[in-house]
């Protein structure tokens, strides 16, 4: 035993060794995870939302959530909280296609892959959803069918299967006739369909759609394979099966995405992986006879493939090829093709292997990796394009886009022009301008071939000149509302602070300082933005990126970065994707940030300086807490996933772990340290704690959710741990947790003076209650006509203005503090708007917005209900613009009062209620 001890002991000192000693590292700032591990999104996905019951995500579980959820209660009580879409404006979500119309160019097309379907009329300086809140919001794929006379109908494909999980899965493929204005699914490509070829869910991940411009034929690829309707839709056949279980572990994993083209002469070109059992290249004339013309030499492992066709030939393509499995390995082939005559196969079609000549620079010296060359990310991002009109002009796209100007044909003949950036002198600035890595389309304008629209995990840039020898780009994300958030924070305390900061997938951490939705947010930080929080007035910022890194901002009243510092402890190790951390509630020169199985305290933030080094560590302060250790004799691997603490009581500290096993500790004020296992027999085991919530004003009363599917996802202690309750109530089909019920992302305790509120965010939209009444809790949909049913990442709020704040992964954030909102006077204000004081009922203090449409005088009194005049806040000259008044009612009687704003030509009231 001893032995075993002693080997035991010894392998934990040697993963501890391994882990620090690549600590100082910055890893990779790809979309799927970082330099040691590049499917990391894809595994924080996994660990959330995957059943403990089955070892899988459950087949088709977004479309039985989906369906699940539109038979729930929309929140009556809860009616009067005034949703307001609060942007960012100017920063688009992963955007894997993009059409523009025939008739008008200026209709573009773009699709989030949770964001919906949205469209712009004036070539992208504005743009609308015109998918509804409740329609499935996982676009992958658009084509219209161009043939004169049927130019109004579209098609779109749903579910993305690559990077990402099953709250992202899709439902089928949905038709418009009337020019894209509306749109309504196909019920033969409905999974739960009687008319469905098969119960596999064929068209659950669709990834590309064409129409057949001679004869309107519909052609899709979804995992499952190629499928063709002849009939618009109504009916289709499986011409080429992919697999005979497209739910395998490659196809979720490894990102293989079936594609499908045609030619302007109508015949039809078809690409499978190598783990389905017609993978390869394969063409036909009539979309239901297929050929494999595969070459001889092609890879015998691969995974994606993408191709175009030469504009000047209608039967001459390139091939992009992901030529790899091992999720470690990027490599690629290039393959010309030049169909002779017969079925295209052996000698009637001609092959040139063009691999030699792909990108193969460098960049290197900043971060550990190197994101100079060609790379994909396993199939993730790939695209292949020839110039409308330059024959020899051909564009790839992956992590970078590239141009080559002889399609090619040689090794040095190529122009990297989008994507990363190289920048020796500034080795952090590495996305290019107003583009954006991992690039999924490029369309060109009929109107002038060299202005060049890219879709990409940013959202949309376009370039007015793709031939120039130093590309510039614009963002077109003017007012392409996809940004898909992991998180978000709010200034808390006695503050009506209108700063709201989050972290986005791959877009990095923004904030506004503005109430103004329409006004453009402001770049913070790159990366997968993560947790982030404000000190109190906004004296420091903190901000971390996928990882676990962590650092110290100071940023001015306007929002700009004047200095900058990485802080995250140098020991810490094994940190989540996207890793929590909080401050002491009621201290915050604290902060507490879980690294993998242990917790580490700084208690001296306010002291680390800010030397503007992204790189290195800044360690002083940091302690690690090794009471807190979730390791167990059985498992080293118990990863903090969640954390939380009460403001009413900062000598408690709660966290969860990945599989499922909750803490408290205790004596973080006295320094002896007390950790106390809450894992109750009533919990689930092997779930992940995706939020741990306190009660505000009582610690030993908190929220804990779960994310996976399959188990029960909500529980409540009044106790501090020594017993749960399960509270999961309408938010489970079954009371075992099993069905359709949605995964649980986060929770809110929302507490004011007058109202407590408990929220709930999931893969399907906001939910909230008033009362808890164990598994007969009544959980009630939110916002439903402002954010629908797209996933709810995290939710915060601050009590003293009644602020609330929601983050979506896919439509941006939402607040319930509205500034222009509630105006009911019958009489139209032509000079001034004025929103409801706040907070209301006041808690001693007032708040007032004024928005001039231009410069007046202006009376503001305020009035008792007797019309008794009980102070002039102000009788002066207002400029245009938003005005913020405050003043005290610390000296007022309880009751209600009225505030009079009269510019001398109109008057307008606004009443608040006083309480103690």
């Amino acid at each position: 035993m001893k032995n075993f001890l002693f080997v035991y002991f010894l392998v934990l000192g040697l993963l501890a060794c391994t882990n620090s000693s690549s600590q100082h590292k910055i890893s990779s700032v790809y979309a799927l995870g970082d330099g040691e591990n590049t499917l990391a999104r894809q595994d924080y996905e996994w660990d959330r939302l995957h059943s403990p019951v089955s070892g899988a995500i459950p087949d088709d579980i977004s479309k039985e959530e989906f369906q699940f959820i539109q038979s729930m209660s929309v929140s009556k009580s809860l009616s009067d909280i005034n949703w307001q879409e609060r942007g960012p404006v100017n920063v688009g979500g992963r955007t894997r296609t993009i059409a523009l119309d025939i008739n008008d160019e200026n209709r573009i097309f773009a699709g989030g892959v949770s964001g919906g379907l949205w469209i712009s009329e004036d070539g992208g300086q504005t743009f609308n959803k015109v998918t509804t809140n409740l329609m499935l919001h996982s676009i992958t794929s658009i084509a219209q069918d161009t043939r004169v006379g049927f130019q109004n109908i579209w098609y779109y494909g749903t579910g993305e299967l690559s990077g990402n999980s099953a709250d992202l899965e899709g439902h089928g493929i949905y038709k418009s006739i009337d020019n894209g204005l509306s749109w309504s699914i196909l019920e033969s490509t409905a999974n739960d369909s009687a008319n469905a070829i098969s119960n596999l869910g064929d068209f659950k991940y669709v990834s590309d759609v064409k129409v057949n411009p001679v004869n309107g034929h519909v052609i899709c690829a979804s995992f499952a394979g190629v499928f063709i309707s002849q009939d618009g839709g109504a009916s289709w056949q499986n011409v080429l099966t992919a697999d005979g279980s497209p739910n395998g572990f490659n196809y979720i994993n490894f990102g293989n995405q079936n594609s499908v083209d045609v030619s302007a002469s109508g015949n039809y070109y078809a690409t499978l992986s190598a783990d389905a059992q017609n993978g390869g290249i394969w063409r036909s004339s009539d979309g239901l006879s297929w050929t494999d013309i595969t070459p001889n030499g092609f890879a015998t492992s691969f995974r994606r493939i993408e191709s175009d066709f030469n504009p000047f030939m209608s039967d001459e393509l390139l091939f992009i090829v992901d030529a790899a499995t091992n999720p470690s390995i990027d490599n690629h082939e290039l393959w010309h093709y030049t169909y002779l005559s017969g079925d295209g196969s052996g000698i009637n079609g001609a092959w040139e292997n063009r691999t030699t000549n792909l990108p193969k620079g460098d960049c290197l010296g900043f971060y550990d990796f190197n994101f100079g060359y060609f790379q994909t990310q396993n199939s993730y991002d790939m695209l292949i394009n020839y110039h409308p009109s330059e024959e020899d002009v051909v564009f790839i796209g992956g992590t970078n886009l590239y141009r080559s100007t002889d399609a090619f044909q040689s090794e040095l003949n190529y122009q990297w022009i989008g994507g990363y950036q190289c920048d020796a002198q500034n080795p952090s600035n590495y996305i290019w301008p107003n583009h954006h890595p991992d690039n999924h389309v490029l369309v060109f304008l009929p109107s002038d071939n060299n202005v060049m629209l890219s879709a990409h995990d940013g959202g949309l840039s376009i370039t007015q000149n793709c031939m120039a020898s130093n590309i510039s780009w614009e963002s077109l994300n003017n007012g392409y509302g996809t940004s898909q958030f992991y998180t978000v924070a709010i200034e808390q305390g006695e503050t009506d602070s209108d700063v709201i900061i989050g972290g986005l997938q791959d877009n990095g951490t923004w904030l506004t300082n503005s109430i103004n939705p329409n006004d453009d947010w402001i770049s913070t930080f790159y990366g997968d933005g993560a947790y982030c929080a404000i000190a109190e007035n906004g004296s420091s910022y903190y901000v971390s990126w996928q990882g676990g890194k962590t650092f110290k901002f100071d940023i001015d009243e306007n929002g700009q970065t004047t200095a900058l510092t990485r802080i995250d402890p140098t020991g810490g190790s094994n940190y989540r994707f996207i890793n929590p951390f909080i401050l002491d509630p009621n201290n915050d020169n604290t902060m507490y940030l879980p690294a993998g199985t242990f917790i580490w305290k700084n208690d001296s933030l306010d002291h680390i300086p800010l030397l503007n080094d992204e790189y290195n560590e800044i360690s002083a302060g940091w302690t690690r807490l090794n009471e807190s250790s979730t390791n167990t004799f059985f498992s080293t691997t118990n990863y903090i996933s969640a954390i939380g603490m009460s403001k009413e009581n900062s000598d408690v500290l709660y966290y969860g772990t990945y599989n499922g096993i909750i803490y408290k500790l205790s004596g973080l004020l006295t320094g002896t340290l007390v950790k106390e296992n809450l894992k109750r027999s009533n919990l689930p085991s092997g779930a992940y704690v995706s939020s741990i919530i306190p009660n505000p004003n009582d610690a030993n009363e908190v929220l804990l959710s779960y994310s996976n599917y399959e188990v029960e996802s909500i529980f409540y202690t009044n106790d501090a741990g020594t017993t749960w309750e399960n509270i999961s109530g309408s938010l489970e089909e079954n009371p075992d947790g099993s069905g359709a019920g949605p995964s649980v992302n986060w929770l809110h305790w929302y507490q004011d003076d007058t109202d407590t509120i408990f929220f709930a965010g999931t893969t399907s939209g906001l939910f909230a209650t008033t009362h808890l009444n164990a598994e007969n809790t009544s959980w009630e949909r939110q916002a439903v006509e402002e954010i629908g049913n797209v996933p709810v990442a995290m939710i915060t709020s601050r009590s003293y203005d009644k602020n609330i704040v929601v983050a979506t992964h896919g439509r941006g954030i939402f607040s319930s503090k509205n500034y222009n909102v509630g105006i009911t006077d019958q009489i139209e204000l032509e000079g001034f708007d004025v929103a409801y004081p706040y907070p209301n009922p006041s808690n001693g203090k007032v708040q007032l917005n004024i928005k001039m449409r231009n410069n007046s005088n202006l009376s503001i009194r305020v009035f008792d209900l007797i019309g008794n005049h009980i102070e002039t806040i102000a009788n002066e000259r207002f400029t245009q613009g938003s005005h913020k008044l405050k003043w005290s009612t610390q000296n007022y009687n309880e009751g209600i009062y009225l505030v009079l704003i009269s510019d001398g030509v109109q008057s307008v009231n606004r009443n608040f209620k006083v309480i103690y």
